[in-house]
């Protein structure tokens, strides 16, 4: 795992900001959202620096994902996720254009075609960078 002080920098960060925005909460400067936004960091700082720590202590450990993390077949696989999660989200967002539509939530129609635009013009976007890389 690379940049190990730099990840485990990060999960306390996401631990604190956790914690400011809960006491924020309690003082009754910012709403409960953001409370709960709060909580989730503090669950993904405590569960980063746990991993963090179990990879730098376990020898055996650290091989499994350091091996998983380099193999080219599970690269392939996560890279044909997001193609799939990529394909898909057009797909929905096509088909609730068109059910939102006819069911009469015109703005939440117009934000299903927007955000098939916006994915549209990132794959574009990132195809040129990509096209002049390889």
């Amino acid at each position: 795992m690379r940049d190990y002080n730099k990840r485990i920098f990060l999960s306390l960060f996401w631990l604190v900001l956790g914690v400011v925005l809960i006491v924020l909460e309690i003082m009754g400067k910012i709403d409960d959202f953001w409370s709960g936004m709060g909580a989730g960091f503090i669950g993904v700082g405590i569960v980063q620096i746990v991993r963090y720590a179990r990879y730098k202590k376990d020898d055996c450990y650290k091989e499994r994902v350091d091996t998983a993390s380099k193999d080219e077949r599970n690269r392939f696989i996560a890279n044909k996720a997001w193609a799939w999660a990529g394909y898909s989200f057009v797909m929905i967002c096509g088909v609730g254009v068109i059910v939102l539509r006819i069911a009469g939530k015109e703005m939440l129609s117009v934000a299903c075609a927007w955000a098939v635009c916006l994915m549209l013009v990132l794959y574009w976007v990132c195809y040129l960078i990509l096209s002049r890389k390889y």
